[in-house]
């Protein structure tokens, strides 16, 4: 869809509702579509991410006389924690993307962070969100939008004013061609709305013809499967040199061979569905418990009176101390008062809790101790970097797909730029993403070690400055010229 920019929506109950339609249409048109139970597989990660999947949270207890009540578990939604946590890991406010080359950088990026072509639009905080519904389902689609368009006699577009990034979640991208793993021709679901004449989804497909040739074909398709008018504005076919899409994935494989075979990815939580059970049977006791524990006090019905409506009335609610019975029952026989306390099972509860905590985080690559509620161990910063190195090596491996999807947008602006807007760019080289990994190291204990280096002569002093004080390399240069006269804390060149 070339149109005016979007935004990021969930739309789930819609969506579901237009996949049958949506898969039919592809095949009619395009001859290929995935397979349905594939979206099947994708809304049970959804619902899970959501914290409520139905087949096992929601129950009915029946009752006399044939009442049916619907009962719901206490939750803990840890599958959207999750996805939340490795967001933060691999996309947080320390996060930036740099190509070498400072005019590049300058106009991707821009000298602020929402200053280029790739950066506007809160593109970071955006990304982030992004990145945790891509943990979720397995798989996302970062579009370009382009608008005010120009496009020759051919239909190939040959100008435009600018290009904006909408992200799509996994239900809304339907692959129709791969190429070595990695999807090449796809359709996605850009907007579903809501008109009079029922619910129309705005279709974009598209299609590699060759290396340097992609052909984008919009459609607006109704719930029937029947063909709508484009808004006006909206081209419905053109053709463009680079591609305007990028894929991102978790890096791990799908154990689904319909998701492997079309290019889509894993959920992070995909092989650990049974941990996030245990996790909520176990905080489903524990809250039952509470529930259920309050004290219950038990009296014989001979201390229950009755007011003048025949309402009884237990002796706390008359404020009476003495009471009469008659009979020839013995009242030293049977107690008059008595008093339950259930058992709230606290520390039971809490280390069943804790167990499966700690199971679900090693399923999903943040070890076995992240997830931690006691408050009477205290760490040093080293022991804490240490335990999670696990983590770290996971996220090591989520960092070579953050990089190349964010290199991919990095050639698709710069081509953009380059085609359509006629810029004198130099070729695009290696991108550098810098993550943030002070989560998993001790910064002093790093600086310390780097210092240690550059006294060894392991590292120049000029180095030590820009990683730590934030300089140019010349600037560090300079200011270690000024202080020692060299290139080392001794004065050697570096």
């Amino acid at each position: 869809m070339i149109s005016k920019k979007g935004s990021f929506r969930y739309a789930k109950a819609t969506v579901m509702n237009m996949t049958d339609a949506i898969l039919a249409f592809l095949k009619r048109t395009q001859g290929t579509a995935p397979p349905s139970v594939l979206y099947q597989e994708i809304e049970r990660c959804a619902a899970w991410w959501r914290g409520l999947y139905e087949p096992f949270h929601v129950s009915e207890e029946r009752y006399g006389g044939g009442a049916v009540r619907r009962r719901e578990m206490y939750k803990m939604g840890m599958a959207k924690k999750i996805c939340e946590d490795w967001a933060g890991v691999l996309v947080n406010d320390r996060t930036s993307l740099t190509t070498g080359d400072v005019l590049l950088d300058g106009v991707l990026i821009g000298e602020q962070p929402r200053g280029g072509v790739l950066t506007a639009d809160d593109f970071w905080g955006r990304l982030s969100g992004f990145v945790e519904v891509v943990f979720a389902l397995g798989t996302g689609a970062a579009v370009a939008k382009l608008s005010g368009v120009e496009c020759d006699e051919d239909g190939a577009a040959v100008s435009a004013e600018a290009m904006a990034l909408d992200f799509i979640p996994a239900d809304r991208i339907f692959p129709l061609r791969v190429e070595n793993g990695r999807i090449v021709s796809c359709a996605f679901a850009e907007q579903i709305t809501d008109t009079k004449d029922g619910t129309v989804v705005y279709l974009s497909v598209h299609e590699k013809i060759c290396e340097h040739l992609f052909c984008i074909t919009n459609y607006a398709i109704a719930s029937d499967g029947t063909e709508r008018a484009l808004p006006a504005g909206v081209r419905g076919r053109l053709t463009v040199s680079f591609p305007l899409f990028a894929i991102l994935t978790p890096n791990t494989l799908p154990v689904s061979g319909y998701a492997m075979a079309f290019g889509m990815g894993a959920s992070v939580f995909a092989c650990a569905e049974d941990n996030l059970r245990g996790v909520d049977l176990a905080y489903n006791n524990f809250c039952r418990d509470l529930y259920l524990g309050g004290k219950k006090v038990f009296m014989n019905q001979s201390l229950v009176a009755e007011d003048k409506f025949g309402n009884r009335v237990a002796p706390d609610d008359v404020a009476q101390q003495l009471f009469m019975t008659v009979g020839d029952g013995d009242l030293s026989a049977e107690a008059m008062i008595v008093e339950h306390n259930p058992a709230l099972r606290t520390e039971e509860n809490c280390a069943a809790l804790q167990a499966q905590l700690d199971y679900l985080s090693f399923k999903v690559g943040f070890g076995a101790r992240h997830y931690r509620f006691s408050g009477d161990r205290v760490v040093t910063a080293t022991q804490y970097a240490g335990e999670r190195q696990e983590m770290f090596r996971w996220a090591a491996k989520h960092y070579l797909h953050m990089e190349h999807f964010l290199g991919a947008l990095a050639a698709m602006g710069r081509a953009f730029c380059v085609t359509l807007r006629g810029m004198a760019l130099p070729p695009l080289g290696a991108v550098h993403v810098d993550f943030d990994d002070s989560f998993f190291v001790d910064p002093a204990a790093e600086r310390a070690r780097d210092l240690a280096e550059v006294q060894a002569g392991l590292m120049a002093p000029w180095e030590f400055r820009v990683r730590y004080y934030g300089e140019s390399e010349a600037a560090a240069r300079e200011m270690i010229a000024s202080i020692g006269g060299g290139g080392t804390l001794q004065g050697k060149e570096g």
